[in-house]
């Protein structure tokens, strides 16, 4: 558990960076799993593999819904816009026709459709100094692994990057750590279709066998805890003792005296919590329930 303490800003419809089970994939069938996809043998349109995939149950493809700070969205692929689905829909059929699971599609599709909920990222504010402490307070940062880190700089680098059909804000965004560290985006599919699609127009050999079987919730961060710890108050280390402080010849018991006296004011959140507690008692449930009768 971490805690998250947001800036200055006004704007209510600013978040800080993603919750993990806010990032995890829509709920999706592996393609190496389904049943239809196995045994039926009429092929096909990447339009029909995204209509069964994202639209299931829709006689028609639903309209493009726009963000809104006053609509919390329960389903976020209808905020994919028409371009999005266009190429979402040919990389279904390329993806279908290589014989890669189509989940991967539905991983990046899901991906997207978030970044378009979030009015294409505006309202994700970027990790950031002294705003996240667990409970001991400790400074958390999440970053991405060490494969993905590279990937993200590979694919950002990439001649593909600079003519893809996906989007290069949503690209910007998902592989940018300070915004998406918390994501379980497939980063090795999401650099095969940048270059498939764009000027390059290439992947690797064996592209269905490599994306053959979709592993949902791969976790592609790693959590830092700081070795210093903070009061979360102050945001300021416990230990933290200024030079323009200690007076002129201070021996060392007289420093570690300072020290000692400055950790003694800060606290923990925890130990803040536990003061409160001890000062102030809860109210029992007649005590609660009088009040509301006032």
């Amino acid at each position: 558990m971490s805690i998250s303490i947001p800036g200055s800003s006004s704007t209510p419809s600013l978040t800080m960076a993603k919750n993990p089970e806010r990032t995890r994939p829509a709920a999706s069938i592996s393609s190496s799993e389904d049943p239809v996809a196995r045994t039926t043998p009429v092929a096909l349109s990447g339009k029909a593999l995204l209509m069964s995939r994202l639209f299931a149950g829709h006689a028609q493809e639903p309209a493009v819904t726009h963000p809104s700070k006053w609509l919390e969205a329960v389903d976020p692929i209808p905020f994919l816009t028409i371009n999005d689905r266009k190429l979402l829909a040919d990389v279904y059929q390329f993806a279908n026709d290589e014989g890669a699971d189509l989940a991967y599609v539905d991983n990046l599709a899901c991906g997207l459709a978030y970044y378009r909920v979030d009015d294409n990222g505006r309202r994700i504010l970027p990790q950031s100094p002294g705003t996240s402490f667990d409970r001991e307070g400790h400074e958390v940062t999440y970053l991405f692994t060490e494969k993905n880190a590279t990937t993200a700089a590979r694919i950002l680098q990439s001649d593909g990057f600079k003519s893809t059909q996906l989007d290069t804000g949503f690209l910007r965004h998902a592989l940018d750590a300070r915004y998406s560290a918390l994501t379980y985006l497939n980063f090795e599919f999401v650099e095969q279709v940048v270059n498939k699609f764009s000027s390059v127009g290439a992947t690797s050999d064996d592209f269905g066998g490599c994306f053959s079987h979709f592993q949902p919730n791969q976790k592609n961060w790693i959590k830092h805890l700081s070795t210093e710890v903070y009061d979360v108050k102050t945001r300021l280390p416990l230990s933290k003792t200024s030079v323009s402080e200690k007076p002129a010849g201070a021996d060392e018991s007289m420093s570690a005296a300072t020290t000692r006296s400055s950790e003694s004011v800060s606290m923990t959140l925890r130990e803040a919590i536990k003061k409160y507690l001890e000062e102030n008692a809860l109210p029992t449930l007649f005590e609660t329930l009088m009040r509301f009768r006032r």
